[in-house]
């Protein structure tokens, strides 16, 4: 009877253990995944590697999510960084140096190529040389790298900016200006370089004769360096991935960027601009004397805007400039 008692309890037992594990539930926390690193860009080919690299997969290959963020004015994208609405951005270090005051903990990591010709200074038909410049009024982006690019072709031929008016317009506003005589020479580049050609413009200068005064650059928050550094490793490795892509199948790349921008196939094309390969990278993030490295460049820039009242106090180029995740890729090739 004890034995039958016993044996009763345990199967009691056993079926209420049972019960209880069916019918409970068990909570799994899984770790949150990282948001997407939003990048803005804009409508200069040596940008385009982004493209590429979100429609080809490189990026999640390289393990990094991404969402690029196109403007076709170049402002835009350096506006939304300012505002923290976007994690990094693609833009001329000029532009970068210009804004050091609103974004104090920016980070360049990359250089994605060099303006070498897609650059320019046009005029209109009657001027000759940069010294018929003089008295003349030139539009440019004012504060912006457009007027130290100006300042220096002035100073090829003895002149300075006193010595011209310049007009506070737009690279993309300067066909129109010119072609109406409210000016005589604007700074631009591509595409609307080729616009203001078609429109009757000439070229009488163009960044192949100032090399490596004009290059872009990748920005990041200091904050995403410091939390996400393999996100931005991921990021560069997919850059360079895409870039050679790119060069290795050039028809299919338009396709891919004229389909992604809702740009002409015909309007795409790299002249005038040297993407800047992990090599170029290297010598550029290597301290020097000349525009080939980024620190001269950056000072050029700082040392200008601190003159013309575009900031306040000389920026530490050192820790502006990270060199970190491009000779960390050297060593892995």
């Amino acid at each position: 009877m004890k034995f039958r008692l016993l044996r009763f309890v345990s199967l009691l037992l056993l079926s209420i253990v049972l019960i209880t594990a069916c019918n409970s539930t068990t909570t799994v926390t899984s770790r949150p995944q990282p948001l997407p690193l939003r990048v803005g860009y804009s409508l200069w080919a040596g940008h385009f590697p982004m493209a590429i690299a979100q429609e080809k997969g490189f990026f999640q290959a390289q393990g990094v999510k991404v969402e690029p963020v196109y403007s076709e004015n170049f402002l835009v994208p350096l506006s939304n960084f300012s505002a923290n609405k976007n994690d990094g951005v693609a833009v001329p270090l000029g532009s970068v140096m210009s804004k050091l005051g609103q974004n104090p903990d920016a980070k360049i990591v990359l250089v994605t190529d060099q303006s070498a010709g897609a650059d320019a200074l046009l005029v209109q038909r009657d001027i000759k040389s940069v010294a018929d410049l003089k008295g003349k009024r030139i539009g440019t982006k004012l504060g912006d790298f457009g007027e130290l690019f100006v300042t220096k072709i002035l100073e090829t031929k003895g002149l300075s900016t006193q010595d011209v008016s310049l007009v506070n317009i737009e690279a993309e506003a300067i066909p129109a200006f010119l072609k109406s005589g409210e000016i005589q020479a604007g700074q631009t580049w591509e595409p609307y370089l080729s616009q203001a050609v078609k429109s009757g413009a000439k070229v009488l200068f163009t960044s192949k004769q100032t090399p490596g005064l004009i290059p872009d650059v990748i920005v990041f928050h200091g904050n995403v360096v410091r939390d996400r550094p393999q996100d931005v490793k991921a990021f560069i490795r997919a850059w360079f991935q895409a870039q050679d892509y790119w060069k290795a199948n050039p028809e299919e790349s338009k396709t891919i960027i004229a389909k992604t921008l809702n740009i002409k196939p015909e309007t795409i094309s790299t002249d005038g601009i040297k993407l800047s390969s992990l090599q170029d990278n290297l010598k550029a993030f290597t301290p020097g004397s000349t525009t080939q490295s980024l620190y001269h460049t950056a000072k050029l820039y700082a040392d200008f805007y601190t003159r013309t009242g575009g900031l306040s106090a000389a920026p530490d180029i050192q820790k502006l400039i990270d060199s970190s995740f491009v000779q960390q890729l050297q060593k892995v090739n």
